[in-house]
């Protein structure tokens, strides 16, 4: 005999869990996305390399072909005066700059140099062109460019009273009475070596 139901029951319904399930996913990339990430950074280290160290003398001869010329001439009406890397030239020794000497002094003015003068009746201006040693200034800037390879700068500077023909001259000099450079440039070759410092810079009031 079926038991009836008592009026007083209510009835339980099951409880439908999928909601929250959906939720829960749908929260957990939400928390992982949310979370501070400690970022990792690696350094590549090298171990030393262990090398001999150079001579002094090699390292010496290193340093003065590094070291700039800072060449300059200066035309004093007793001759020439040279300067390279802040040392005069002839200069008395402990001393930078001693004016009161000339590196090439001045030479006796040879009959075969005033004889075009004398026929054009320019015999002081000969006197005074014919008394610098052009020659022997050559001959400085030949040593100097063997000692720097790559130099091509020279600053040339005079006193008032020399005529501009001794600056022309002194230029020519430093450039190389052998030098021809328009040569080579207009062929796009290199710089012969018998052109020295061909780039000259003109410096007023400078001794």
């Amino acid at each position: 005999m079926a038991r009836k139901k008592k009026s007083g029951e209510i009835p339980v319904e099951e409880a439908n869990i999928l909601p929250v399930m959906n939720i829960m996913f749908l929260l957990i990339p939400a928390l992982l996305l949310a979370m501070e990430v400690a970022s990792m950074a690696a350094i590549v280290v090298s171990p030393p390399k262990f090398a001999a160290a150079p001579p002094k003398e090699e390292q010496k001869k290193e340093e003065e072909k590094e070291k700039p010329l800072k060449l300059k001439v200066f035309i004093m009406d007793e001759g020439f005066r040279l300067q390279a890397s802040g040392q005069q030239d002839g200069a008395e020794a402990g001393k930078e700059v001693d004016s009161s000497k000339p590196t090439i002094p001045n030479i006796t003015s040879s009959p075969e140099c005033l004889a075009g003068f004398q026929a054009s009746g320019m015999v002081e201006f000969g006197k005074t062109l014919c008394k610098y040693d052009f020659q022997k200034l050559e001959a400085k800037a030949k040593e100097y460019k063997s000692r720097a390879e790559k130099e091509q700068v020279v600053t040339i500077s005079a006193i008032n009273p020399i005529p501009m023909q001794v600056l022309v001259q002194t230029m020519d000099a430093m450039r190389g009475s052998e030098c021809k450079l328009l040569k080579a440039m207009k062929a796009g070759e290199e710089i012969p070596p018998e052109c020295y410092f061909w780039q000259p810079i003109i410096e007023a009031g400078a001794g």
